[in-house]
C-alpha cells in the first residue's frame, strides 16, 4: 500500500462489541486437502486498528468480525518496524495471545531506513533484538510459527527502502542469517516476499525477488482506489478496478516467476467511492468478484486491510456499516480456517 506504516497504534477499539460466539467454521486439519485434485484452500486474514497485543483489539476487531461472518479468518496481519523500542515485548505478547484466540501471525516487518543502510548492517543491533525476541516465542513447546516479510512493498516510491532490488537482497538474506544465528529454528518462519503488485517498469518484482531457497510465499498487495479522494490528490488514477486489472497480471506473473511457490495477496482492501459517489452494493460485489478469482486463480490467502485510512477501505466497523459482500463470499467452503498448530505443519505449495 502506498504509504509508510509501522507499528499499528495500541490504543483500545473505541466501542465494546461483546463477546462473539464461536465460529461455526470446521477447522482444516494439516493432512487434508493437499492432492492436486482438491478443490482450493484459501486462508483469510485481517488486518486491524489496535494493537494485537491487546486481548480488546482481538475481540472486537477479529473475533467479532468472525462471529458476523460465520467464518473465521486463520491469519491476522500486523505492521512492525524493526527499529521499534521493545521488541521482547512487542513481539512475544501479540504473537502468543494471537496463538491461544486461534490465529497466526503475518507481520510486515518496516524500517525507517533506506535499504542500503540495511543491507551494510547497520540496523543488525535491532535485528538481533528482533529475532532473540522471535525466539524466545517460537522456542517454546508446541508448534509455534508466524509469516515474516521483510521490507514489504519494496518496489514502491513511497516506503523508506525504496527502489533498491540489489540491497534488498543482501538485506532479506541478512535478516534470514541473523534470525538462524539467534536460535530461531527454520520451521518457526514461513519467509514471505511481499512487493506491491503495480509498480514502475523499472522497478518490476521479479527484478526483486531472492530466490526460491530463501523464500517460502511469494505475495502482493493491491488495492482498489475508485474514486477516492485521497488517491486523487496524490496525483493518482481515478478508476474502478476488478480483479482482472488488480490481481491477474500480477499473480500470472508470480505464477511464472516462482512456478511452486504458494502465493498470498498480502494487503488488500477497496473503496466504496465509485465515480458516482459512495456505493456500498459495488463495494459488496467488488468483494464477491475479487475473493471468488483470488480462490478461481489457485491463491492460498488473502489479507485484508480493515481500516480506514486513506480511503474507506474497511469492511467491518461495528456499526452496522458492514460489508455483506464479504460474509456472502467466505461461506463459500473454499475459504477455509486452519488453526496454528495445524498451519504450522502444513505445506502450502498445494499444485495450482
Amino acid at each position: 500500500m502506498p504509504f509508510a506504516i509501522l507499528m499499528l497504534a495500541r490504543s483500545p477499539a473505541l466501542q465494546a462489541l461483546g463477546k462473539p460466539s464461536p465460529s461455526s467454521t470446521k477447522p482444516v486439519s494439516a493432512t487434508s486437502r493437499t492432492t492436486a485434485a482438491s478443490p482450493p484452500m484459501v486462508l483469510l486474514g485481517l488486518y486491524t486498528r489496535g494493537y494485537l497485543g491487546d486481548d480488546r483489539v482481538v475481540k472486537q476487531e477479529i473475533q467479532a468480525i468472525d462471529s458476523w461472518a460465520g467464518k473465521q479468518v486463520s491469519l491476522a496481519g500486523m505492521f512492525f518496524d524493526i527499529e521499534d523500542s521493545n521488541p521482547a515485548y512487542n513481539i512475544p505478547v501479540p504473537l502468543e495471545l494471537l496463538r491461544k484466540k486461534g490465529y497466526t501471525a503475518f507481520i510486515n516487518l518496516a524500517s525507517r531506513r533506506s535499504m542500503a543502510e540495511i543491507a551494510r548492517g547497520e540496523v543488525d543491533g535491532n535485528f538481533k533484538q528482533l529475532a532473540k525476541a522471535f525466539a524466545t516465542w517460537s522456542n517454546k513447546n508446541g508448534d509455534r510459527m508466524a509469516f515474516i516479510a521483510p521490507f514489504p512493498e519494496m518496489n514502491g516510491s513511497w516506503e523508506s527502502y525504496r527502489e533498491d532490488p540489489a540491497n534488498f537482497k543482501l538485506a532479506y538474506q541478512r535478516i534470514q542469517r541473523i534470525f538462524a544465528e539467534q536460535g530461531v529454528s527454520k520451521n518457526a518462519v514461513r519467509w514471505v516476499f511481499a512487493p506491491n503488485g503495480w509498480s514502475k517498469p523499472e522497478h518490476r518484482f521479479e527484478n526483486y525477488y531472492p530466490g526460491d531457497a530463501n523464500t517460502d510465499i511469494v505475495a502482493f498487495s493491491a488495492y482498489n482506489w475508485g474514486f477516492c479522494s485521497a488517491n486523487a490528490s496524490a496525483g493518482q488514477w481515478r478508476a474502478w478496478d476488478g480483479p482482472d486489472k488488480i490481481y491477474a497480471p500480477y499473480v500470472q506473473r508470480m505464477k511464472t516467476m516462482a512456478p511452486n511457490k504458494p502465493i498470498f495477496i498480502a494487503q488488500t482492501a477497496t473503496s466504496s467511492l465509485s465515480k458516482n459517489g459512495t456505493n456500498p452494493v459495488a463495494k459488496d460485489q467488488w468483494m464477491q468478484e475479487s475473493y471468488r478469482y483470488l480462490a478461481n486463480a489457485g491463491v492460498r490467502a488473502v489479507l485484508y486491510f480493515n481500516l480506514d485510512k486513506e480511503c474507506d477501505w474497511a469492511l467491518y466497523r461495528g456499526n452496522g456499516q458492514n460489508s455483506a459482500g464479504y460474509a456472502a463470499i467466505v461461506a463459500n467452503p473454499d475459504f477455509v480456517y486452519v488453526a496454528p498448530s495445524d498451519l504450522a505443519r502444513m505445506n502450502l505449495a498445494q499444485p495450482r
